[in-house]
Parts: C-alpha cells; sequence; structure tokens
C-alpha cells in the first residue's frame, strides 16, 4: 500500500454514442487531482436517460468534493494504520450518502413526471475516488456499468453486475438465459439504491477501467486486456480510442463510454 501524497492519478475518458443510437445517455465525470472517476449508462430513452446519467455524476461529484474539502486531508499529512481504516470507513459512508442523494434526485424527478414507482428514467453508476489521505480506494456501483483492475499484466473485474443475467449464473444456469442487458439495480427508479461499496490497496502503476455496457458487451475481455497490455503501453487517451474503435467496428449497438485510469509514483 502507499500513501496518496507519493501517488498521482493520470487518467482519460472519453464517450461515444455508437453506430445505432440516435441519442447518448451516458455521461461520465473526472477529477485526477481528486481521484475521482465516475460513469453512468441512463436508461429510458424519451424519458431521459441522459438526464438521470448527467444527474447522477453531477450529484456524486458534488457530495464527494464537498467532503473532500471538509475534512482537510486531501492536503497530505501521514496517517496511522488506525486513521487510514477510519478515513477508508468514513469515505465509503461518503459514498453511500452521496449515491443516495443522487438517485433522490432523480426517483423526485421522476415523480415530478408523474412516473410511477419502478418507472421513467434511471441509470447505473460505477465509480472510484481515491480516499483523501491514504493509498486505498473506494469501487462502487450500481447496474451492469463495470470496473475493472489491471495489475501484474492480469485484468480482473472489481464489480460484479446487478442483472438478471448475473442472477441466472449464480443460480447454475437453470432455465433459459435472460438477455443481459436487464439491471436488477439502478438510480432514479425507486425511493432507495443499495450500491455496493469496496475498498481496495492500491499499488504503483495500478490501471483502472470504468466503462459502460456499450463496451463490455461487445468487445471480450481477453481483447481489452490485449489492448491494455500492448507494449510500449498506449496513452490512456490512444487506448480509450481504440477501444471505443473496436466496439463501433463490431457494430456500436450502444452508447460507448470509457475512463482509464492509472496510479503512479510521484518523482522523489
Amino acid at each position: 500500500m502507499i500513501h496518496s501524497a507519493l501517488i498521482n492519478m493520470i487518467a482519460a475518458g472519453q464517450t461515444d454514442v455508437g453506430r445505432v443510437r440516435s441519442r447518448n445517455e451516458d455521461s461520465f465525470h473526472l477529477d485526477p487531482a481528486r481521484g475521482l472517476a465516475v460513469i453512468c449508462d441512463g436508461m429510458g430513452g424519451h424519458a431521459g436517460g441522459d438526464i438521470a446519467s448527467r444527474t447522477a455524476v453531477e450529484v456524486v461529484a458534488a457530495v464527494l468534493a464537498s467532503q473532500d474539502h471538509a475534512d482537510g486531508t486531501a492536503s497530505g499529512g501521514t496517517l496511522s494504520p488506525l486513521e487510514e481504516e477510519r478515513a477508508a470507513a468514513e469515505a465509503a459512508t461518503t459514498v453511500r450518502t452521496a449515491v443516495a442523494a443522487a438517485n433522490r434526485r432523480i426517483n423526485t424527478l421522476n415523480r415530478q413526471r408523474g412516473f410511477a414507482e419502478g418507472r421513467g428514467m434511471g441509470t447505473t453508476l460505477v465509480g472510484l475516488w481515491r480516499v483523501p489521505g491514504t493509498g486505498r480506494i473506494v469501487v462502487f456501483h450500481a447496474g451492469d456499468s463495470r470496473l475493472y483492475r489491471l495489475r501484474d499484466g492480469e485484468l480482473r473485474p472489481l464489480t460484479r453486475d446487478h442483472s438478471l443475467y448475473q442472477v441466472w449464473l449464480d443460480n447454475g444456469r437453470r432455465g433459459q438465459a435472460p438477455q443481459r442487458n436487464i439491471i436488477v439495480r439502478a438510480l432514479g427508479t425507486g425511493e432507495q439504491v443499495e450500491p455496493d461499496i469496496a475498498v481496495h490497496d492500491l499499488r504503483p502503476d495500478d490501471l483502472y477501467l470504468l466503462c459502460s455496457d456499450g463496451l463490455t458487451g461487445i468487445v471480450p475481455e481477453g481483447v481489452i486486456q490485449r489492448i491494455l497490455t500492448q507494449q510500449p503501453p498506449p496513452t490512456a487517451e490512444d487506448a480509450c480510442a481504440r477501444l471505443i474503435d473496436l466496439a463501433n467496428g463490431a457494430g456500436g449497438p450502444d452508447n460507448i463510454t470509457l475512463i482509464l485510469a492509472r496510479f503512479v509514483l510521484l518523482p522523489a
């Protein structure tokens, strides 16, 4: 584990409407200075999926930014192991508060528009946030947008889809497989949502990929890993562009959004 004062986040994000959709309902927020990256994949079409995704990233980013200033740890200072544990727990609580606030905002918009519970616009959410003052990150998600970590050449998912297809897999593949894009958890469609939240240790040169299912539903994980592990390593911008090109080259049936974030040691 490394201290946040010694690391820097280098990141890039891109979004593309794809080859089939007329509207891009994905949104993303990237703030390398805070170690924050968020992607939301909106649902609802004319009901406002693009509004839901944009609202979610704005609310989550605002809540986390206000906490970042409030606790004063972003500027540095060495924390004891106990203080780091406390900071990570507090950060996870802050993330839960931010997601709840975003969910309430979207759900209120749905009610104002006359949509019944479970109807109207909604959005998936996936994000990471470096815990201020530590060498740890909080990973959080709801829905089927994903976060992967590339470490020592191995691409590993750190999120698990909240989808009927994943439920089917977990239950031993009994019966007919459901469609892969039916999700069972999202922001805005109900009064409450329960995101999955986990804390992970950072290592130098960790690479994190956040993406909507417009990428992972089309481009196999093995191909993604091959692009990210090529030598010499592509820049984050080039890797994003190449992955989007691959998804579009395979038909581009959905909006495609991804963020690549690498954590590197600062020079002494």
